[in-house]
């Protein structure tokens, strides 16, 4: 996931008086509540542009890529990642966020980067960035389920965990696989 330019309109949208439920579900505590629901919504934020990025990468990796385990994880990742974002998508219309049109700067130079591979070549960039960035990313979920005070989007951010943690495995079989260092996993919840 990649951070995007938080709105500070945004931001007080979210803390006053008249936010949604998303951001007025929290920890009981008024600037417990206004951090807890400005945290959420970062985090929400990011972890859509990061599916996003995510689903980019995995079409160009699906028309590059004649590694058949590369080509079934990019597959996996347009799959997984569209279904996170519609898992999201409740909090973030309570939240005011707009979906990503466009991938992040981050992601964009990636893809300049891969796109001028081919080959073996390609697939190991490939790979090694999708087990940096899942590795990042696990952590980041976990992070956030410990630190929402919101049930139901904390039962959201752990279904998300889930998936990302199957991500990071299924990067890290594929990268041992092709020679390529995979990532330890994140320290557990």
């Amino acid at each position: 996931m990649k951070f995007v330019a938080f709105p500070a309109m945004l931001a007080l949208a979210v803390i006053s008086a008249s936010a949604p439920a998303f951001a007025q579900s929290h920890a009981p505590a008024a600037r417990d509540q206004a951090s807890t629901a400005r945290q959420d919504t970062k985090f929400l934020e990011k972890a859509n542009q990061g599916s996003f990025d995510e689903i980019d990468l995995g079409q160009l990796a699906l028309k590059k890529s004649n590694n058949d385990d590369v080509k079934n994880f990019a597959q996996k990742m347009v799959h997984d990642h569209t279904m996170l974002i519609d898992n999201m998508k409740p909090f973030a219309n309570e939240a005011g966020l707009q979906p990503p049109s466009h991938a992040s700067a981050a992601t964009e130079a990636l893809k300049l980067k891969l796109d001028a591979l081919s080959g073996e070549s390609f697939d190991k960039a490939y790979i090694k960035a999708m087990v940096q960035d899942h590795s990042k990313d696990l952590a980041e979920f976990r992070a956030e389920a410990k630190a929402t005070g919101y049930p139901a989007f904390k039962t959201a951010v752990e279904q998300g965990e889930q998936v990302v943690s199957e991500h990071l495995e299924m990067i890290n079989q594929i990268a041992k696989k092709n020679g390529v260092a995979p990532a330890p996993m994140p320290a557990g919840k």
